[in-house]
């Protein structure tokens, strides 16, 4: 984990997720080697989200060990609201299985969020660093499973690894409790109060 790919992944979350919403919030490779206890956990810390952290590897950060990262059979169909995926990609010599299976636990209108490298040195473990990606790149992922994009960027100012981002939407729309619709409309009327309370002044 490097500090770009960490403030990209808090700006999908401050752009893209309502933080009233309950979510189920599922983050791929999420093991966390760094010693620090730096990772996307904290990101998504809030009391109405659920944050599970799927891996291959038994360690810190993984709540979930599956037996093959491009065959989840550890997970029910449409389990989770938001997918996650950070600095994995480019170590996956069959990416694309894995972004199938985003599909198939990603409920129907819910967000994934991918980050990986354009460029920077081999890394990882030996075999392990197959590929760098491109806007391009990233697009062609969406289409493999006809997610929405909604957004495509490459940070080439983040040397060295200059990582490549996909927001991308499933089809549908993202079952919506009533707490959730109270939690909103309560939002709307704080926001309503607070205009009146300034034109009053």
């Amino acid at each position: 984990m490097h500090k770009s790919s960490h403030d990209k992944m808090n700006w999908f979350k401050n752009n893209y997720l309502n933080f009233t919403d309950t979510l189920d919030i599922l983050d791929v490779g999420s093991l966390d080697t760094s010693g620090n206890d730096y990772n996307y956990r904290s990101i998504f810390n809030n009391p109405n989200w659920t944050y599970t952290g799927l891996d291959f590897e038994d360690g810190h950060n993984v709540d979930i060990v599956v037996d093959d990262i491009y065959d989840w059979y550890e997970i029910e169909d449409n389990s989770y609201d938001v997918v996650i995926c950070g600095q994995l990609f480019e170590h996956l010599g069959f990416f694309w299985l894995t972004m199938a299976e985003i599909d198939r636990v990603l409920r129907p209108g819910g967000f994934c969020c991918i980050i990986a490298p354009s460029d920077g040195p081999k890394h990882g473990a030996v075999n392990t660093d197959c590929y760098r990606f491109y806007e391009d790149g990233m697009k062609a992922i969406a289409h493999y499973v006809n997610f929405e994009i909604l957004h495509v960027s490459t940070n080439v100012d983040a040397k060295p690894w200059c990582d490549s981002c996909l927001i991308a939407k499933k089809a549908g729309i993202l079952p919506t409790t009533s707490k959730d619709i109270n939690k909103r409309l309560n939002h709307i009327e704080n926001k309503l109060n607070g205009v009146l309370k300034s034109i009053k002044k």
